[in-house]
């Protein structure tokens, strides 16, 4: 076989691999399923447990946004509001896929009404475009913002991807006598004793180091958990 030839043939076998990656549906799913059942449990804002009408177990992860998480500002407002969309309801599902914990990625109606939307207006979310360009949803986010209210009404929020990779804090029961709490932004000016609000908000990863340290480079204690 001469090089034009193996050149041909190559080029041929790449055209039919994107036509069969196009043809193969990325989700878990041959088609989309709908369940319906009661809310069991929930994490936060976008993640709970359903208990379906044939008593199988469903743990659900809204489609399209990303709510705040444990510990975030409106964690909790966000969390309780899922709660209260879903509690005593029948909940329905439209299953789509599952994400990489094992999680159905779903679109969640009770009563008709849309709670990935619902949350989105009420400033309860972001729209997470790294997995959804649905415009609706975007559009939602936009008048939650033009609106300025729940995590639209800080400045500078930050989203919750973010706030995952900010590095985990030490629990404090083994924070050694000496140490404290810094943030590793290079902006980051004080240091902690404790999970206060401000440390909460760290995106660069958290670390312990001696408190004559922290002095040495100019860290000065924090006002809120040193007096709290």
């Amino acid at each position: 076989m001469n090089t034009n030839c193996i050149y041909r043939y190559v080029k041929m076998l790449k055209q039919l691999l994107k036509l069969i990656y196009v043809c193969i549906p990325l989700t878990v799913y041959s088609q989309t399923q709908i369940i319906k059942g009661k809310l069991i449990g929930i994490g936060d804002g976008d993640t709970f447990t359903l208990l379906s009408e044939n008593k199988t177990h469903y743990k659900i992860r809204l489609n399209g946004i990303d709510c705040p998480e444990k510990g975030q500002d409106f964690g909790k407002k966000a969390k309780d509001f899922t709660y209260r969309f879903c509690a005593q309801q029948i909940v329905v599902a439209e299953l789509l896929s599952k994400d990489k914990y094992g999680r159905n990625i779903a679109n969640v109606t009770v009563n008709g009404i849309s709670l990935n939307q619902a949350l989105l207006a009420q400033g309860l979310a972001w729209h997470y475009t790294k997995y959804s360009q649905d415009q609706n949803l975007a559009k939602l986010e936009q008048e939650a913002r033009s609106k300025s209210i729940n995590i639209w009404s800080v400045n500078k929020p930050m989203p919750p991807w973010i706030y995952r990779k900010r590095g985990t804090l030490v629990p404090l029961n083994s924070l050694q006598s000496g140490q404290v709490y810094i943030c590793a932004s290079k902006g980051s000016k004080t240091y902690h004793k404790s999970m206060c609000s401000g440390l909460s908000k760290c995106a660069k990863g958290i670390k312990t180091i001696d408190i004559i340290e922290a002095i040495r480079i100019n860290k000065k204690e924090c006002g809120y958990c040193y007096t709290n």
